[in-house]
């Protein structure tokens, strides 16, 4: 399986290369912990001074919020159905990092459990 990774930037000079495209390619469809832990594996979204950077991930809709001082990504609440309409084209699932600073990942992970993307 393929991945396509995207991300925000994170200071004005990180902008050179932006949008940071990247590709990683797995040996097997991973689930999506699989995936985002070989992503931060791979040391792709930068560390910032302090430590207590926040990054959350979209595929076509919110997947997990991502924190400097976490050791593990934490998932928003996926069901099957939201996983098989993830953001993918010719196979490839594609992910974008959005950088929210020093923000307490907490509340933006409280944000986005609670986001509603289609009216009742």
């Amino acid at each position: 399986m393929t991945l396509y990774v995207t991300r925000e930037s994170v200071c004005a000079g990180d902008d050179v290369d932006a949008p940071h495209a990247r590709t990683f390619v797995l040996s097997s469809p991973p689930s999506i912990e699989q995936a985002l832990t070989t992503v931060l594996a791979s040391g792709y979204l930068p560390s910032i001074a302090g430590g207590m950077a926040s990054w959350s991930v979209a595929s076509g809709r919110p997947v997990a919020v991502i924190a400097q001082q976490w050791s593990v990504p934490r998932l928003l609440f996926l069901t099957e159905r939201d996983l098989q309409q993830l953001d993918r084209s010719a196979g490839v699932l594609r992910l974008h990092f959005n950088y929210h600073a020093q923000r307490d990942p907490e509340f933006v992970y409280e944000v986005l459990r609670d986001l509603r993307l289609r009216a009742e």
